[in-house]
């Protein structure tokens, strides 16, 4: 039988993160591990030095076509990766 005031692990690591105003960083970083599985292994080996500023996604592209590829599934690429953080993280995401 469970008490009034226990909670469960993830509940105390979920209000410790709010504590500590970790949630943002939180879903960057799970939006840095979707990148793979939602653009699929043969562009993630085309793509490297992804990083976050400012609401924006930097990504290096090794390859001209898959660059153009990206840059017309842009939109769906930004809604996919933003759902599969949890939160609105990223608003535009630049091809270098």
């Amino acid at each position: 039988m469970r008490r009034q005031t226990t909670s469960t692990i993830g509940e105390a690591l979920s209000l410790w993160i709010e504590a500590m105003k970790m949630r943002p960083k939180v879903e960057e970083t799970r939006l840095m591990a979707a990148w793979n599985p939602t653009v699929g292994p043969l562009i993630a080996s085309k793509t490297r030095d992804l990083y976050i500023n400012k609401r924006t996604l930097y990504v290096s592209v090794d390859s001209s076509v898959i660059r153009r590829e990206l840059l017309i599934a842009k939109e769906k690429l930004i809604s996919q990766l933003n759902n599969a953080s949890g939160g609105d993280v990223i608003s535009d995401i630049v091809f270098r």
